[in-house]
């Protein structure tokens, strides 16, 4: 482990694993949508639950912002100016539905936006496999040190991309879509963060203006410690408010792909985005 706070929260999400499987293996398949958003709302309950359980007995003190919690002063004598970033369960959806697609993502932060983060921590719920990273010390998956791919053409790019509830008139998607070599969407952006990370994909790209940045900052560090470039854009402010109300758009990409990509993409990006 790289850090004292990459320990904290591996420790913390090894915690939150355990709740998850356990509800998960007595878990009965849903038979309708109703079921499945019911059996959703008590994962992320569960998951909450040992979230808050794990950093007590951690005994870390934090400005805790979490999409399911909001933003709650955890420990002794308040934050102490660090921000604790937190997707709970990242792939909600797959994990009621029985795909084995989801992740915790917990992120530590110094300061008041994205440019700011520290500390990294995906696990993979189902696989169990880890992704870390602290930054100026590399990224890692299992121990090993992992970097991003060297593809540098976008039609030979392999690409995760996020087009849920996309809003009408998103030419974006298909134009990119069409450009590629092929796209794929997993339901869990932390996880295909840390796949673009460990040079599975070659970029990710959302430009729908939905996701959070809970969804996305421990996977988002992870990534730049990789090796990949980041761009993104929050709506409430340019470089990603640390609030469950923020929503961004990013895009992220090996160094070789990032500036085509973007280029590429340069009619549809919002202005004043910043580079991370």
């Amino acid at each position: 482990m790289p850090n004292s706070h990459v320990k904290a929260l591996r420790s913390v999400a090894s915690r939150m694993r355990d709740e998850l499987l356990e509800f998960a293996a007595n878990m009965e398949r849903p038979e309708d949508a109703r079921e499945a958003k019911e059996l959703g709302r008590r994962a992320d309950e569960i998951a909450c639950r040992a979230l808050l359980e794990g950093l007590e007995e951690e005994g870390i003190s934090c400005t805790l912002v979490c999409e399911d919690l909001g933003v709650l002063e955890v420990g002794r004598g308040g934050g102490g100016g660090l921000f604790l970033l937190a997707d709970p369960l990242d792939g909600t959806r797959n994990f009621s539905r029985g795909v084995g697609v989801a992740t915790i993502s917990l992120a530590i932060c110094s300061g008041p936006d994205m440019r700011h983060l520290e500390a990294g921590f995906v696990l993979d719920v189902f696989s169990g496999r880890e992704f870390y990273a602290a930054r100026g010390r590399g990224a890692f998956c299992e121990g090993n040190a992992i970097s991003t791919s060297r593809t540098e053409k976008l039609e030979e790019a392999f690409i995760s991309i996020d087009v849920s509830r996309l809003p009408e008139g998103a030419g974006w998607a298909e134009k990119l879509a069409s450009k590629v070599d092929a796209t794929r969407q997993l339901g869990s952006a932390a996880l295909e963060l840390c796949l673009l990370a460990s040079g599975a994909f070659d970029a990710h790209v959302d430009l729908r203006g939905r996701i959070r940045p809970t969804d996305v900052a421990a996977g988002l560090l992870i990534a730049k410690e990789a090796g990949a470039k980041a761009w993104l854009r929050g709506t409430l402010k340019p470089a990603g408010a640390l609030s469950p109300e923020e929503r961004l758009y990013i895009v992220v990409a090996n160094e070789g792909l990032f500036r085509p990509l973007m280029g590429f993409l340069a009619p549809h990006l919002p202005e004043g985005g910043v580079e991370l």
